[in-house]
């Protein structure tokens, strides 16, 4: 996967290799990442593609940290004044929340690409 990133984007320059954080906010959050997302995100670090896609990565002395970013929307979601929308799905996912109020969509500045 990261191959065809390198294609699309060039050479990584932020080359992190320290697992720490992932760890670290995985445990927080009670997931997994995936190994592609966490290999492409460690390789190029906070990046917008195109302008469209925005990837943070965790490491917390970063800018625009994903450790950050995930904890304030979870912060949106939980004020109470959130509870009355957020009706199950019969997927069993959360629905999007009410106009004006959603989950931060700031975008990543540092290392903008194409």
């Amino acid at each position: 996967m990261l191959s065809e990133v390198r294609a699309l984007l060039g050479e990584p320059r932020f080359n992190w290799s320290d697992p720490a954080p992932w760890i670290g906010l995985e445990r927080e959050l009670r997931i997994e990442f995936p190994s592609d997302f966490r290999e492409i995100v460690d390789a190029y670090g906070p990046i917008s593609v195109n302008g469209q896609l925005c990837l943070k990565h965790p490491a917390g002395h970063l800018l625009h940290s994903l450790g950050v970013m995930v904890r304030r929307d979870l912060e949106l979601w939980r004020e109470e004044d959130m509870a009355e929308f957020l009706s199950l799905l019969p997927s069993g996912r959360e629905g999007p929340p009410r106009e004006g109020r959603a989950p931060s969509r700031e975008r990543c500045q540092p290392n903008a690409r194409r």
